[in-house]
């Protein structure tokens, strides 16, 4: 069944302010929903609507997305009739409901900062150009308690082409978190829905894709909290020998290769890309060497061979080889010498109490004060 109990129109006092449509995303994180939209209803300055998506959740997400639907008429819940999976939930929202001005992504277990829609509403709404911002996101554990802090009275923002960004999100790192990321809803429908091909990596997707016509906006202010747990999507592949990397480099290729060609540098950038991923590989190889993890060093390896035919040129690489024909043994014994001990832990991207959010330099950026 199907519980759909949509808002009532905006009242002509209601569009004086952005409007902003935000999409939550559930399965099985009942125990984080009410946190989650009490920092979506706090947001002053917008006027905001609440859509959240249960994904055939196994636990009670339904009775407490019922009672927050019926404790406020800007909040809807609706159940899917079959799990859809992230993607596909997500594109329930975005592309069959949002119809505001902006409009967000936000995973149940996330949540967002007070005054971060304003903020971002009003930097869009002085750039028309601007198809998404982002800003800076607190991580913190499963258990921290959520602390808004006080809210920045001005803060500093940066414009950054499309091509910047593209060229960031292949040279280094995306650099934006999920819940900090706002869309101009008209942009969104104009590249389409998340992209089900790219499960682990949907959001750097239809990002890259976003500024393949948009410029991005990035707010120097923390604008979402990011909850890291176990039960993370991103956990399931950052912990494995190679990381995500297979489905970045997916990524970018799809979308440098099928949205990107009217951009005359965008194939330099992807082969910037593939310099870096034979590099990253190459250390995550060495790490599966170190703990003695035969098959995950051979996993790194077969990656590298799809990044590039001339992989096991690369110096990267070549010193990799190395230290396989050295061996564990001997390497332990100079880490030990050298005082280079420590146990070669899986990577990991997020930590707790860290701030997690790329702002652009100033050679690839302008400048902006609210």
């Amino acid at each position: 069944m199907i519980t759909d109990t949509r808002p009532e129109p905006r009242t002509m006092t209601d569009k004086a302010l952005p409007s902003v449509d935000v999409v939550v995303p559930c399965y099985n994180y009942a125990h984080y929903l009410e946190g989650c939209i009490d920092s979506l209803l706090r947001q002053d300055g917008v006027d905001v609507r609440v859509l959240i998506v249960d994904d055939c959740s196994k636990d009670n997400s339904q009775e407490v997305g019922e009672r927050l639907a019926a404790a406020d008429p800007r909040v809807t819940y609706k159940r899917n009739e079959k799990n859809l999976g992230l993607v596909g939930t997500a594109n329930v929202g975005l592309m069959g409901w949002a119809s505001a001005k902006y409009c967000v992504l936000l995973s149940a277990d996330d949540a967002l900062v007070d005054g971060a829609l304003k903020r971002a509403a009003a930097v869009m709404d002085a750039h028309p150009n601007v198809g998404m911002t982002y800003g800076l996101s607190l991580v913190f554990a499963e258990n921290d308690e959520m602390t808004y802090p006080e809210q920045p009275a001005r803060f500093d923002y940066r414009i950054i082409s499309g091509a910047a960004f593209l060229e960031r999100s292949c040279r280094s790192w995306v650099g934006v978190a999920s819940p900090a990321a706002v869309v101009r809803t008209e942009m969104q429908h104009k590249v389409g829905g998340l992209d089900p091909r790219f499960t682990a990596t949907c959001d750097m997707e239809i990002w890259m894709r976003l500024a393949t016509v948009s410029d991005v906006a990035a707010i120097d202010a923390v604008q979402a909290y990011y909850r890291r747990h176990d039960a993370n999507m991103s956990a399931g592949y950052t912990g494995r020998p190679v990381s995500d990397l297979p489905e970045q480099f997916g990524t970018a290729k799809s979308v440098i290769d099928g949205y990107a060609g009217h951009m005359k540098d965008s194939q330099s950038w992807l082969d910037a890309m593939r310099r870096r991923l034979l590099v990253e590989s190459a250390w995550l190889a060495g790490m599966a060497l170190e703990r003695g993890d035969k098959e995950g060093e051979k996993v790194c390896t077969d990656f590298a061979r799809t990044v590039s035919a001339d992989w096991w040129k690369s110096p990267a690489w070549l010193r990799h080889r190395v230290k396989h024909l050295i061996g564990k043994d001997i390497i332990r014994v100079v880490r030990k010498l050298t005082g280079r001990t420590g146990e070669q832990a899986a990577h990991q991207p997020f930590r707790a109490g860290e701030l997690f959010g790329w702002m652009p330099e100033d050679s690839v950026s302008e400048l902006h004060r609210s």
